[in-house]
């Protein structure tokens, strides 16, 4: 006869999961389901063996609340083994998780500290370490909404990235801290982009089923995943934002752009820009800010056939507007409403020193060209009558990595 083992709390909470997806599951079924005579024999059932646990559950409350001396059968949470949370670290069962955090409260510290472990490991998974963080006095409600957040919320890339950019221009400092107004206030993912706080700021209307940006005014809404024109071939390829469309970041419309009259200020109500999402814009927002804002950027351009060096750049502006040129690290894809259109690619990192992007922008009119700019702000050496390449040479050398066979074309004015 093999001995006993000892039970733990992981064998309780397995069975008290297990239950609750039972229970969920029969409150989803429709009530006359549940009108046989055999199933009313079963809830019968079902509720003495629930009066006889009740009753077990409280002695074993009393038991550890008001130990008595220590015995071979006794037991404390102290003598839990190492990994008796790990179930609550590792699954995606947040409601079964809510269920046990408010009927458990005999392991509830114990409880907090596998959530808060689990926050911190959704935080590294989504890519966001040192980029946002959740304040330490969020209470358990505000860490399991936290969870939902990261977990549920789909992919950060896209806002982690807008989110470091916004950090390497001065308009927040990294990482920033979420907090329970915070998770009370904002209720989807879209709304975090809110995060750069100097110059921007999301305003969620939940009741109203809009997001505003900059302010709080009517002519600052934005529109998440708008109607997309269907009735002409888009000058980068057919519907390329509704073909590549992320649903949990999914295109915006705006009328917003930053006023250079006077000191400068944010202004509604101009042409209709459409971006490949709500992350594409807050990057957008932050560079045209960034670039009208009296640093000093050096630029240059070239019109090049889309069709040079074997189509190079056609397969550029006709793959996904979510792809961005070899080592770079964001990339916004728009459009204005006479059809033009254009994508934007980062080439420095979020740490560099200085920014280098390189634009494309097809003309609704005259698809074939393409306008390629670069613009930096790397301090130039040499004479002013040097080329690019020799004046900028970190800017040079990011471009030429990322532009591929069209290169030089560019930067070395070869032919096309």
């Amino acid at each position: 006869m093999h001995p006993l083992r000892a039970p733990t709390m992981t064998g309780l909470e397995q069975e008290h999961s297990e239950i609750s997806c039972l229970m969920y599951r029969l409150s989803a079924l429709d009530p006359s389901a549940l009108s046989s005579q055999d199933c009313s024999l079963h809830m019968i059932a079902a509720l003495h063996q629930y009066a006889k646990l009740k009753a077990t559950l409280k002695a074993l409350v009393k038991s550890a609340t008001f130990p008595q001396p220590r015995t071979g059968a006794s037991a404390k949470l102290k003598d839990l083994p190492a990994d008796a949370m790990a179930r609550l670290q590792t699954s995606t069962d947040l409601t079964g998780v809510g269920r046990l955090r408010t009927t458990a409260r005999l392991i509830r510290s114990h409880i907090r500290d596998a959530l808060r472990s689990r926050l911190t490991d959704a935080v590294d998974k989504a890519g966001l370490t040192g980029v946002v963080r959740f304040a330490p006095q969020l209470g358990d409600g505000g860490v399991t909404k936290a969870l939902w957040l990261m977990e549920e919320g789909g992919r950060w890339g896209e806002v982690g990235n807008g989110l470091r950019f916004a950090g390497q221009l001065g308009y927040c400092q990294l990482p920033i801290t979420i907090d329970a107004g915070d998770l009370q206030k904002h209720n989807t993912k879209t709304a975090y982009l809110s995060m750069p706080r100097r110059h921007l700021r999301a305003v969620p209307r939940p009741h109203h089923h809009e997001i505003r940006a900059i302010r709080d005014e009517p002519e600052f809404v934005l529109t998440l995943n708008p109607p997309l024109p269907t009735d002409h071939l888009h000058p980068l390829q057919q519907h390329p934002l509704q073909q590549h469309m992320k649903h949990d970041d999914p295109p915006v419309r705006s009328t917003i752009y930053y006023d250079t009259e006077e000191d400068g200020e944010w202004v509604a109500g101009g042409a209709d820009f459409i971006f490949a999402s709500g992350s594409a814009f807050i990057v957008d927002v932050i560079n045209s800010h960034y670039y009208s804002s009296g640093v000093e950027f050096h630029t240059t351009e070239m019109n090049i056939d889309r069709g040079a060096r074997g189509g190079y750049l056609d397969g550029l502006l006709t793959r996904s507007p979510h792809t961005s040129l070899e080592g770079c690290t964001a990339v916004v894809t728009g459009e204005w409403d006479d059809g033009s259109a254009y994508q934007t690619h980062l080439l420095t990192a979020f740490d560099d020193p200085f920014i280098v992007w390189i634009n494309f922008c097809v003309a609704a009119d005259i698809r074939q060209t393409v306008k390629v700019v670069l613009a930096t702000t790397e301090q130039p050496v040499g004479n002013p009558g040097d080329p690019l390449p020799a004046r900028y040479r970190r800017s040079a050398w990011l471009a030429r990595r990322s532009l591929g066979f069209i290169a030089p074309v560019f930067l070395d004015g070869q032919t096309p």
